[in-house]
């Protein structure tokens, strides 16, 4: 949409206002409806709610390709982001239901990523051409009939999953009425506040009912037994630490994401098309980043991956703050390019699996709900800011000459790596990937000499029985604990004996 948004704006008569709304229609309701189709898949199922979203964003895609004024095509983008929101939350869950923690979840993750750079490689490239060719029109119908043949993919390549709580599942109808309106007024404030002023009697009230609704929406949640949001999930700091990271890096990407843009097409006055292409660099990067991580990251820390992603991060937008007219792309908006997508890799694919790690299954959509929340409150935060800068400094500046604003811009986004730098360093806990039982198993076997060959002749009852021993020595470790600090003796003179008896049969295994 970035690069096809003027062409839009101009052949529909938008007004120079009403341009936003062509991105921030979309993103209201996708970011207002995250939480509440994550949990829906917790509820109903995620492939169900995958599904269902995928048919309703093909539907509305098919809509804006067709719409022939502002209105009509800001209401059908709003409604298409209604289908995205079904989509994300549910797609982490899947992944993360169908792949247990450790080397397999995170290269899942790795692949979900690397198709993601594929898809945004592709997607770059098709906008450029077409609208450069047959019309922008044609961006919205491709858009349409993938969704078709995802569909009918999906129906029979993911596997049927059913609600994890039961065949009538109660809906915390409060809970998601007050989140998804609070999150949208939040939005709407942060997004609207840069054009019509943050103090002003259009965007004040907003931010106003947004608090007081998401207000509504914590006393709510605390109160009732079924909560959209259990908030025993915010006890993990590894998540809670995760939700600001990547908060603050979708801050600073967006921020670098759009001046670029704003630079290769008026500071470089490349066209459409070649801007398109200027990106490509920055999609083939990150299939390949993404590969190559899913291999190393399983058994090495992932804090030091996040902090040196970003340095990255925030070096790649300090070297487009040197660009001028002058500029060759090969120089610094080429090495910018890779090392911005250094930095994404290495800060978003640790923070998934950092966020995933601790949820169960019966969580995993929220969670993944929540971790895209902010991922999309991020970036109109940053934008808000950053366009706050470059807009005081540029007025009344047109053309190569707005470098000067864009520069201080960028260098807003340097202070927002460093922000998620300090953030890292000191609230997010030393945290491996974790391992399943299986893994740590067939370990254990190797260290003792069992080869791989007979390794793959282990069942997982094989694993279960394995473990069973070692399961009841913690359990019984517990009780012995508590019983210390009683007065029980006899009973614990007789879980000793237990525990003696287990701890032979472990070390015989």
């Amino acid at each position: 949409m970035t690069v096809a948004m003027l062409p839009i704006a101009t052949e529909l008569h938008f007004e120079v206002q009403q341009q936003q709304w062509l991105i921030s229609s979309y993103a209201l309701s996708f970011g207002g409806l995250l939480l509440v189709a994550g949990r829906m898949g917790d509820l109903f199922g995620h492939r169900r709610v995958f599904l269902s979203g995928l048919f309703w964003f093909g539907l509305w895609s098919l809509v804006n390709g067709f719409s022939k004024s502002p209105v009509m095509l800001c209401i059908s983008r709003a409604l298409q982001g209604m289908g995205a929101a079904a989509q994300i939350p549910t797609a982490l869950a899947l992944i993360a239901i169908k792949y247990p923690a450790g080397k397999s979840r995170t290269r899942a993750l790795s692949v979900f990523g690397a198709i993601g750079g594929m898809g945004a490689v592709t997607g770059l490239l098709l906008a450029g051409a077409l609208t450069s060719t047959i019309g922008w029109q044609w961006i919205f119908f491709i858009s349409a009939i993938m969704s078709v043949i995802l569909f009918v993919l999906g129906v029979f390549a993911i596997p049927n999953t059913s609600g994890l709580h039961g065949e009538s599942p109660k809906i915390d109808v409060g809970g998601a009425f007050t989140a998804t309106a609070g999150i949208v007024c939040i939005i709407y404030y942060i997004s609207s506040g840069v054009e019509a002023g943050w103090a002003s009697p259009q965007t004040l009230p907003m931010l106003f009912i947004g608090l007081v609704l998401l207000t509504i929406f914590i006393m709510i949640e605390r109160r009732i037994s079924y909560p959209i949001m259990p908030f025993h999930i915010w006890k993990h700091r590894a998540f809670s630490t995760s939700f600001v990271v990547v908060f603050i890096m979708q801050a600073a990407f967006q921020g670098f994401l759009y001046y670029s843009t704003l630079i290769f097409q008026e500071v470089l006055q490349y066209s459409i098309m070649k801007t398109s292409l200027s990106y490509l660099a920055h999609g083939l990067s990150a299939i390949i980043i993404y590969s190559i991580l899913g291999k190393f990251l399983p058994r090495l820390p992932l804090k030091p991956f996040m902090l040196i992603g970003f340095f990255f991060l925030g070096g790649s937008a300090l070297m487009f703050a040197f660009v001028t007219d002058a500029s060759s792309y090969w120089v610094l908006p080429f090495l910018a390019m890779i090392a911005n997508v250094f930095g994404l890799g290495l800060i978003m694919l640790p923070a998934q699996i950092t966020a995933l790690r601790d949820a169960s299954d019966d969580d995993q959509g929220v969670v993944g709900a929540i971790y895209n929340v902010g991922l999309q409150i991020g970036s109109p935060f940053g934008l808000a800011i950053l366009t706050v800068i470059s807009g005081k400094l540029n007025s009344g500046v047109h053309g190569p000459a707005r470098m000067h604003g864009y520069k201080y811009a960028l260098v807003g986004v340097v202070v927002f790596a460093l922000l998620g730098f300090i953030v890292t360093l000191i609230f997010l806990p030393h945290v491996k990937p974790a391992v399943d039982n299986k893994e740590k198993t067939l370990e254990s076997l190797e260290e003792g000499g069992i080869s791989a060959v007979e390794q793959d002749n282990i069942t997982e009852t094989d694993i279960k029985v394995t473990m069973k021993p070692l399961e009841d020595c913690t359990q019984m470790q517990e009780q012995k604990e508590n019983l210390n600090r009683g007065d029980d003796k006899q009973e614990l003179n007789e879980i000793e004996a237990q525990a003696g008896d287990k701890q032979e049969l472990n070390e015989k295994l």
